[in-house]
C-alpha cells in the first residue's frame, strides 16, 4: 500500500540531525506491513492520548471504549449503522485519494458533495412523475456525478490555464456553493409546507432502495465498495491511471513522456469531484430524502483525513471510512452510557491523522550515523 503524499522532511530537520551526527536515508525498499503496523500503531497512540482525557474527567476509560465499541459493532443493528456512517466518507475519501495521488489537492469535496446533491434533487423535482423507480435512482445518480465533476472542473481549469492554486479555489468554491444553495433553500426550493430553508421531500420513486429491510443501510454502501474497486483499476490497469500516477511522481518528467499535464489536471479533479457528487447522491437518496444544509457532517474535510490515513489506496479508503463510521456511530452511545461527549471522537480523528503522517517518516526513512573524519 503505497502513496504519493510528500513525507521528505524538512530542511531544518536535515540540519539539526547533521549537527548532532545523524543523518535521515530514505529506504530503498518499504514492506507493505510497515505500513500496515504504521496505520494501527496510529489509532491506537490517538486512542491512548484520550484515555488520559478520559481519566482526567474523572470517567472509566474501560466502560467509555467499551460503549463506544458496542455502539459501533456490539448488534446486528449496530453493524449496519457503522455502514451507513461509512457510506459517504468512502466516496469523499476516495475523491480526495484520487486527485492526492496526481498532485491535485482537492480540498473542495464539501462543496462538491453539496454540488452532487443539488444537482440529485434537481433531477429528481424535475423528472419524478416520468420516471420508474429502476430509472428514476440511476438517472439522479449520473445528475450528481455531473454536478460534482462540472464544480470541481472550475478549479481544475483554473490550475491547468492559469496554475492557479488548487487549494484557495477548491475552498473557495465551498462557500460560494453553500450560499448558492442557502439562496435557493430560501426561495426557488424550498417547501411551502416549512419554514425551515428545506426542499419538498423525495418521492419514493428517488429513494436508494434498502440492503436491510427495518434498517438505514441502502446501496449506496454497495455503490461506494464498487466505485473503490473501479478506482483501483483505473489506476493500475489504464493509461488514464498510469498518466495519474507519472503526473503524480514529477509533473515535469510527466510532461517530457508525453503527458499532457494540463489535461490530466482536469480530468483528475472532474473524476474527483464526480465521486464526491456522488456521496451527496448518496446522502440525499438514501437518508435524508431532502435536500437541507444539514445533510453533510463535514464529509468532504473529513474525507481528506480518510484519504491520508488510507495511504491514498482505495482499499485503504474503505477501511478507514468503516473504522470513522465506528467512532461516529459509536459515540453516541458513549456520550449516553458514560457522560464523555462524542466530541472525543473528533480528537481520535485528528491524532490518528498526525501520528499517520509522522509514522510515514519512519517508514520511509532511517537514521544513520554520519561518518566524519576526526
Amino acid at each position: 500500500m503505497n502513496t504519493d503524499v510528500p513525507t521528505t522532511p524538512g530542511p531544518s530537520s536535515g540540519s539539526l540531525l547533521r549537527r548532532s551526527g545523524w543523518r535521515l536515508e530514505k529506504r530503498l525498499e518499504v514492506k507493505p506491513w510497515h505500513e500496515v503496523v504504521t496505520l494501527v500503531g496510529a489509532f491506537i497512540v490517538g486512542l491512548a492520548i484520550c484515555s488520559i482525557l478520559i481519566a482526567a474527567s474523572d470517567k472509566s476509560v474501560v466502560d467509555s471504549y467499551r460503549a463506544l465499541f458496542d455502539g459501533a459493532f456490539g448488534s446486528r443493528r449496530a453493524v449496519y449503522e457503522t455502514l451507513v456512517q461509512a457510506t459517504p466518507l468512502i466516496f469523499t475519501g476516495l475523491a480526495a485519494a484520487f486527485a492526492f495521488r496526481a498532485r491535485v489537492w482537492n480540498i473542495g469535496g464539501e462543496g462538491q458533495f453539496f454540488a452532487g446533491a443539488m444537482g440529485a434533487f434537481f433531477v429528481s423535482n424535475l423528472w419524478h412523475a416520468h420516471l420508474p423507480r429502476g430509472v428514476m435512482v440511476p438517472v439522479l445518480f449520473i445528475a450528481a456525478a455531473a454536478a460534482g465533476a462540472l464544480w470541481a472542473s472550475i478549479a481544475g481549469l483554473l490550475k491547468a490555464r492559469y496554475d492557479t492554486n488548487e487549494i484557495i479555489t477548491t475552498v473557495m468554491l465551498n462557500f460560494i456553493i453553500l450560499l448558492i444553495l442557502s439562496y435557493l433553500l430560501g426561495d426557488l426550493w424550498r417547501s411551502p409546507d416549512t419554514f425551515y430553508f428545506q426542499t419538498v421531500t423525495l418521492p419514493e420513486s428517488a429513494h436508494l432502495p434498502l440492503i436491510v429491510d427495518g434498517t438505514r443501510l441502502h446501496w449506496g454502501f454497495g455503490i461506494a465498495v464498487a466505485m473503490a474497486v473501479v478506482v483501483h483499476v483505473v489506476l493500475r490497469r489504464t493509461a488514464l491511471g498510469y498518466e495519474v500516477r507519472g503526473v503524480g511522481i514529477n509533473r515535469t518528467a510527466g510532461s517530457y513522456k508525453g503527458i499532457s499535464v494540463p489535461r490530466v489536471t482536469v480530468l483528475v479533479m472532474a473524476i474527483s469531484g464526480a465521486l464526491a457528487g456522488l456521496a451527496g447522491a448518496a446522502e440525499f437518496s438514501g437518508i435524508h430524502h431532502r435536500l437541507q444544509l444539514d445533510i453533510s457532517n463535514n464529509f468532504g474535510f473529513v474525507g481528506i483525513i480518510i484519504a491520508l490515513i488510507g495511504r491514498l489506496h482505495p482499499a485503504g479508503v474503505v477501511v478507514s471510512a468503516i473504522a470513522f463510521g465506528a467512532l461516529v456511530n459509536g459515540a453516541v452511545t458513549m456520550q449516553i452510557q458514560t457522560g464523555i461527549p462524542a466530541a472525543l471522537v473528533d480528537v481520535i480523528q485528528g491524532l490518528s491523522l498526525i501520528f499517520v503522517l509522522s509514522g510515514a517518516v519512519a517508514v520511509r526513512y532511517r537514521l544513520q550515523r554520519t561518518h566524519t573524519d576526526e
